[in-house]
């Protein structure tokens, strides 16, 4: 009896393996601004950025190798995915290994392995496409992105401390609300033929205007307990007024332009990191 045997798929080593998603690169890029304008550039933070964005570029390959081996259709992941992967991961560790030893940042290691963690649960569900795509799935893959701004902060005042804690939490809260807004639009308000009433409109959009009054909320508490500038909140006013405008301006069927629902996600996460900054530039809490 002859066996079969099962091949790895064939894949160039160059170009570099790199995420596809424009949002997640829309997502880091902006937390990335956000911090440099709140905490400042120096050598310790732009170290800091090159370990997160290699972390961040590892998840590629390691998440196709993962889809190819435990997937449908099981196969050995190409050789292309193992250099990239552990291309990534050495710069990565080479990183943040600089600044361990050389710049003795030791609480780094807690939020590393906060992103290590993070990292092994969304390999865990990349098989399964239906988990990667749930709001669950899409909440933690932000969630290990959000990991940059305290680790910035950490890196820029060499203490994990209520203020770099306070700037996760901004940071947590800014890129959490574009997936429940962009579910509002594909999978709500896209799925209805005509607009519905004013109630109706309020009534489906519960989950992002909940969220958008809870978060500016929180982050009017941060402030009155000096974890953040007292103004900070106003960061996270263009998302609640994005989210109110969004349950308003019914999109029926066949009308939902996708790429103009992501250009609205870039202006709004610049707009965040305009007014993060100017708010940690004017109010010192240090």
């Amino acid at each position: 009896m002859t066996q079969t045997r099962t091949t790895s798929p064939t894949m160039p080593l160059w170009p570099p393996m790199i995420p596809h998603e424009h949002g997640s690169w829309g997502t880091f890029g902006g937390l990335i601004l956000a911090s440099m304008l709140a905490v400042g550039v120096d050598a310790q933070v732009l170290l800091t950025v090159l370990a997160g964005l290699s972390l961040f570029l590892a998840r590629e390959p390691l998440s196709q190798g993962v889809r190819l081996r435990y997937g449908r259709r099981a196969q050995p992941p190409p050789k292309a995915i193992y250099f990239w992967a552990g291309v990534y991961l050495a710069i990565s560790g080479l990183a943040g290994m600089i600044l361990l030893f050389r710049h003795a940042l030791w609480e780094l290691l807690w939020l590393g392995l906060a992103g290590v963690v993070v990292l092994v649960v969304h390999l865990a569900i990349a098989p399964k496409r239906r988990w990667v795509m749930s709001a669950w799935g899409e909440w933690i893959g932000v969630l290990g992105v959000s990991l940059i701004m305290p680790a910035m902060d950490l890196a820029a005042h060499e203490t994990l401390d209520r203020r770099a804690l306070g700037l996760w939490m901004l940071g947590l809260a800014q890129v959490t609300g574009p997936i429940l807004y962009i579910r509002l639009k594909v999978r709500i308000q896209a799925r209805l033929a005509s607009p519905p009433s004013l109630m109706q409109r309020l009534r489906a959009a519960w989950r992002p205007l909940l969220f958008s009054a809870i978060s500016l909320t929180g982050a009017y508490l941060l402030g009155a307990w000096g974890w953040t500038p007292q103004w900070a909140w106003l960061a996270l006013t263009p998302s609640a007024i994005k989210h109110l405008w969004g349950a308003l301006d019914w999109i029926p069927r066949g009308q939902l332009n996708i790429r103009r629902l992501g250009w609205i996600e870039v202006a709004n996460i610049l707009l965040f990191a305009v007014l993060l900054g100017l708010t940690y530039r004017l109010i010192d809490i240090s």
